[in-house]
């Protein structure tokens, strides 16, 4: 869990944690160069699972120096807004336990603050896969992982894809044969506010989610016409169409995506 001055809901955070009824866990904090009351905060919990660590303020590299300092068979992502069911983690690990060939899971939430809702998510791989070339369709403080294959990756998450990150990650994954699976069930309550990374940064993350949907868009033609050469004709006309202005892009990723969903 990175933190980058969440004082306000920090404690929260953290006691939604330490309070699952899964026991057998590190939690791993990162104080993202906090100017606030984040280390006095997380130093007021004396449970012997808390693993504080800090670094200067780079969002990616805290990713990434949490991921290099687990040691368990999973990996649990949060954020410090956000708050775990108690039975997160046990539904989880159970989930990765009985489904070996599953190396990401994540799970539905229920948006709570300046908001209400619930988050729902595709269900099974293929779904999840597919839906990649339209949006992330993976909630990331929900997420588990074997940490197993993240080995296929230097550094798990880009600093080119600013405020994207996750979905990037989501889909360099796939590209290695990674499979991905989401539980529809809440286990965990995603906050709302002003202060969120998808609202302060909603240009940078549309850019890069652009950027990440270009790159898939392509890996994912290559993979369908590796299969059929009918579509090499097919796709050449398609961006052909989209060259000239008489589809737009998202379009054309619709399009892609109705071939690949089948």
């Amino acid at each position: 869990m990175p933190v980058y001055n969440a004082d306000a809901y920090l404690a929260e955070s953290i006691q939604s944690i330490l309070n699952q009824t899964l026991v057998d866990f590190e939690l791993i904090i990162i104080d993202d160069g906090s100017t606030d009351n984040t280390t006095q905060i997380v130093r007021s919990f004396s449970d012997i699972r808390i693993v504080l660590l800090r670094n200067e303020h780079d969002f990616i590299g805290s990713l990434n120096l949490g991921i290099k300092q687990a040691k368990g068979k999973y990996i649990a992502r949060m954020d410090a807004d956000d708050a775990m069911l108690p039975n997160r983690l046990q539904v989880q690990y159970d989930f990765m336990e009985q489904n070996q060939t599953i190396d990401v899971c994540g799970s539905w939430a229920e948006i709570f603050g300046d908001g209400d809702g619930l988050l729902r998510t595709p269900i099974e791989h293929k779904q999840i896969v597919a839906i990649m070339l339209l949006y992330n369709p993976m909630i990331h403080p929900s997420v588990i992982m074997r940490r197993s294959v993240l080995k296929y990756l230097r550094k798990p998450y880009k600093r080119d894809y600013p405020a994207a990150e996750d979905y990037k990650l989501w889909i360099d994954l796939a590209g290695k044969g990674a499979r991905f699976a989401n539980i529809p069930q809440v286990l965990l309550r995603y906050r709302q506010s002003p202060n969120q990374v998808t609202k302060i940064q909603n240009r940078e993350m549309s850019l890069s989610s652009l950027k990440i949907r270009i790159k898939y868009a392509e890996q994912i033609m290559k993979q369908i016409t590796g299969k059929d050469k009918y579509f090499l004709d097919f796709f050449d006309q398609l961006i052909g169409l989209l060259n000239k202005n008489l589809i737009d892009f998202y379009q054309m990723l619709n399009i892609v995506y109705q071939i690949y969903n089948k």
